[in-house]
């Protein structure tokens, strides 16, 4: 896959594109991953354009204007720009984590502008009960005071792939490969983070469980979940209490953890390849 920027006035979207020829594929990736997270499934795609996104804020993109921060819906205002500025039509969007969240509600808002989803490890938005709110709100206000996107500090690569594993089911050789594009050296050697600081902090609001559903039932396209048998998302018990909010749905169960698309790439690559090729 080619290195390659799309250009969507304040940001700068950069991407892993294979360059091919048939029906777009966009690869969105979990939080606090980047592009190089999705790289393992483009063999799988090769007769799809299939171009996997650093989002704002991650990897290579570029940040988002100083003093603003990272809300779900800038990330789905950043795909809408990429698709209509490129004059895509019916995309396939395939999403890991956040990713497969923000697949799923782009898909519910542009109906006629996706073919397919596929969500690796995520069913649906995360939720809280409208009686957290305050306590939310608070919490995100606090989170974001004080941090600057130019606060830079020297970065040791197998320091930061430990602090990843002590945190996440994710195998360091995994960890290593993602962190890697999150990084950034000047002309000394020295690394430093290119991520966004302001990433780190908490959402302003999560949606409830009665707007994730009304927003979920206007999905009409088919979506693939999958989940993974070691990861603390628990698909299996998420999917079957949700499974009603979706017209056209199904689910497969793996091993693996919750980055299962790069631990068990065959059987995630062969699914996708499976339910893209009957769209």
């Amino acid at each position: 896959m080619l290195e390659t920027v799309f250009n969507l006035g304040s940001v700068q979207l950069a991407a892993l594109d294979n360059q091919g020829s048939g029906r777009v594929v966009i690869g969105l990736h979990g939080y606090l991953d980047n592009a190089e997270s999705l790289r393992l499934l483009s063999p799988y795609l090769q007769s799809c354009r299939f171009i996997a996104i650093d989002l704002a804020g991650h990897g290579r993109s570029s940040h988002r204007p100083v003093e603003t921060h990272y809300n779900q819906a800038d990330y789905l205002q950043d795909l809408y720009t990429l698709v209509e500025e490129n004059e895509w039509q019916e995309v396939i969007l395939v999403g890991h984590s956040l990713g497969g969240i923000l697949a799923t509600m782009f898909a519910a808002l542009f109906p006629d502008k996706v073919l397919g989803v596929v969500s690796i490890d995520a069913c649906g938005p995360l939720t809280l009960p409208e009686d957290t709110t305050t306590k939310q709100m608070r919490e995100a206000l606090i989170s974001r005071h004080g941090k600057r996107r130019n606060q830079m500090r020297t970065v040791n690569l197998e320091e930061a792939v430990n602090a990843r594993c002590k945190i996440s089911d994710i195998p360091a050789e995994h960890a290593r490969t993602i962190l890697k594009r999150n990084l950034t050296q000047d002309a000394g050697g020295h690394q430093f983070w290119s991520s966004d600081p302001k990433l780190r902090t908490k959402s302003i609001l999560r949606l409830t469980e009665k707007q994730a559903e009304n927003l979920m039932k206007s999905i009409t396209c088919p979506v693939l979940f999958i989940g993974a048998s070691n990861s603390f998302k628990n698909l299996a018990e998420v999917f079957p209490v949700r499974a009603s909010w979706f017209k056209n749905a199904q689910y497969e169960h793996l091993i693996g953890g919750h980055h299962i698309h790069m631990e068990n790439t065959d059987d995630v690559g062969l699914l996708i390849r499976q339910f893209v090729g009957q769209l």
